[in-house]
């Protein structure tokens, strides 16, 4: 049975639960996207003064881009190939499944009840133990959303719209091959991340008022090309993979500019990092053996203290704002003093 619920006369893009007006029926039609995937079903999206619904929506755009990374002979980034993705190639993701072969819950109990409200579904629509072709994840199910499709040009999607929304969250479920941010890819860059999830506001950041990114990206470049160490720490972060200790400067400044040509714009990024400097004595640290890792966290070898505050998980960047404390700078330079010694 569908829920009932009075509703207020909002707008639809910029929800908001406190606004003081007449109450009344009201529904908003999302326009519909020409694209295979999206649902064929009619949808309203309803913001509702129900204390029960939380809106998990928001005024957002996120960027989904592609990580190009060298492979076997291709260098030249003007080629079709460049990148590992060729130009007119997709690449599709799906929901994963557990070993049970039931679809991984991807989202929240409070985001499935208002996105079911939003896009005009029964209660429990989007509950993965559906039997059979009515599993809203199921690409059996015309009226679900089973996949998200992927290109190598930038990929928008707006938070706003609960069926882009539902896609982001299905991207994030496949760890594996999608950063779910640039600091992600920096604090464990794998080898099999495909692509980063970005949001305008990041790229605002990295690329304003039309600057040439190719030549800011050479600017920076020319104030650590003498710096091995950061070199090495710059490469792994964009590329996924670790380069070895004995890598000559001369290879590691080529591998640099291939990478500018590449994707300058995250080069930018990584290289304007505040923190950069101490992550780079984190990892020096690590191959030193004074800093211990294990998986993604971070500990002091002798004491195996976690690099974080409690609370907090001691992932790079954790580990980064934990040396830059004030209140911890003796360690940073008893670090620093055992590199030296």
């Amino acid at each position: 049975m569908a829920r009932k619920i009075k509703e207020e006369e909002v707008y639809a893009d910029v929800p908001d639960f406190n606004l003081a007006l007449d109450e009344k029926e009201v529904e908003y039609e999302i326009p519909k996207k020409e694209t295979q995937e999206t649902p064929t079903v009619r949808r309203a999206v309803k913001v509702s003064s129900n204390n029960n619904l939380v809106n998990c929506l928001r005024k957002e755009r996120i960027i989904v881009r592609h990580i190009d990374k060298q492979t076997g002979m291709i260098t030249d980034p003007r080629h079709v190939l460049y990148g590992g993705m060729a130009e007119t190639a997709k690449k599709t993701f799906t929901v994963p499944l557990l070993r049970s072969g039931a679809f991984t819950d991807i989202l929240t109990k409070a985001e499935k009840d208002y996105l079911e409200y939003a896009l005009g579904l029964e209660p429990n629509a989007l509950s993965v133990y559906i039997k059979g072709n009515n599993n809203f994840w199921s690409n059996s199910n015309p009226q679900g959303i089973s996949k998200v499709t992927l290109y190598k040009h930038d990929n928008y999607f707006d938070l706003s719209d609960p069926v882009d929304y539902i896609k982001v969250k299905i991207l994030l479920a496949n760890k594996d091959y999608i950063a779910p941010s640039i600091e992600a890819l920096q604090d464990t860059p794998k080898a099999s991340y495909e692509f980063v999830l970005i949001s305008e506001t990041d790229k605002s950041k990295v690329a304003t008022a039309r600057v040439n990114n190719k030549k800011l990206a050479y600017k920076l470049l020319g104030k650590v090309e003498d710096d091995i160490d950061t070199l090495r720490f710059i490469i792994e972060t964009i590329d996924g993979r670790p380069t070895a200790k004995s890598a000559k400067l001369d290879v590691l400044q080529i591998k640099a500019d291939d990478l500018i040509q590449s994707n300058a714009s995250m080069f930018i990024k990584v290289v304007n990092d505040p923190s950069l400097s101490t992550k780079v004595l984190i990892k020096k640290a690590i191959e030193a053996g004074i800093i211990s890792k294990r998986g993604d966290f971070h500990y002091i070898r002798k004491d195996n203290t976690p690099m974080c505050e409690a609370g907090q998980d001691p992932t790079l960047s954790m580990a980064a704002d934990y040396l830059n404390s004030p209140k911890h700078q003796e360690m940073k330079f008893s670090i620093e003093a055992q590199l030296n010694s």
